[in-house]
């Protein structure tokens, strides 16, 4: 049974699932659907048509599935849709997709956003990914699997950042970053290495670290007058491929698609 706060608010539609906690001030709109042992904790507002998973954890004053910030356009029929047990701290923001997009925020398990971080419209954030203080996602941008964004980071949008990899504070993310690497900086943002305490972390094979730093050496810093699309390429040709190593080169040869770097601007109507 539901555990609801005398304060709270929430619409005769919501859908509250097994020792749901919904805390002093809460107000959960329209066709929300929360799973078992959710527990918001004060002042969380959860808009209409927002699906919560189970054990997810909000802290005071989120704010869940509001429109997106798109100027002159009031989206209907869009949705935030969150896995389990994420943890969601104070003043976090994250908005419904729009109908530029494929109407939808989705974000998967096991993710900590920490204090005032802001999710855009239509990203996707795969599982077990943490986001700093502050931390800004524009639109349409994507998170694979296990990526650490540091403090204050930011994303422009369309941007996507490959698994794990991982930004230092106050970076600012202007095109696709590859998985496995540590960046950092502002304008540009730059590959500084190879995520290698992350990887040893999650359990990275002594072996697959050593194929991931070959590859990342040849293409980063041995490559001479190549460009990063002709290193891959050689790269591809001259040396056997771990799954690793070749899911790094597709996300490299992926993100030169289009020429800002972001692959996924080539989805704009």
């Amino acid at each position: 049974m539901a555990k609801i706060a005398p304060t709270a608010v929430v619409d005769k539609t919501a859908q509250l699932g097994k020792n749901v906690t919904v805390g002093p001030g809460c107000v959960i709109g329209p066709n929300v659907a929360l799973g078992d042992g959710c527990e918001l904790r004060a002042n969380v507002y959860i808009a209409h048509d927002s699906i919560l998973g189970r054990n997810n954890l909000v802290y005071a004053n989120c704010v869940l599935g509001e429109d997106p910030q798109i100027v002159g356009v009031l989206e209907t029929d869009t949705k935030l849709i969150i896995g389990d047990s994420n943890t969601f701290r104070e003043n976090v923001t994250i908005n419904a997709g729009s109908s530029r997009g494929e109407g939808q925020t989705v974000i998967g398990h096991n993710t900590f956003f920490m204090i005032g971080s802001h999710v855009g419209h239509d990203c996707e954030i795969e599982d077990n990914c943490i986001l700093g203080n502050y931390v800004q996602v524009g639109g349409h941008c994507k998170l694979e699997q296990n990526v650490f964004l540091n403090a204050l980071t930011s994303l422009q949008p369309f941007a996507t950042v490959g698994r794990f990899a991982f930004t230092a504070a106050m970076s600012t993310v202007h095109r696709d970053l590859p998985p496995f690497v540590r960046a950092g900086g502002v304008y540009p943002c730059e590959v500084r290495g190879l995520n290698v305490i992350g990887l040893q972390r999650a359990g990275f094979s002594e072996q697959s670290v050593k194929e991931l730093m070959k590859a990342f050496r040849y293409i980063f810093r041995r490559r001479g007058e190549k460009s990063i699309a002709q290193a891959v390429e050689n790269f591809a040709n001259e040396y056997p491929l771990d799954e690793n190593v070749r899911y790094l080169l597709d996300s490299l040869q992926r993100s030169h698609q289009h020429r800002s770097g972001r692959y996924r601007e080539l989805s704009r109507h």
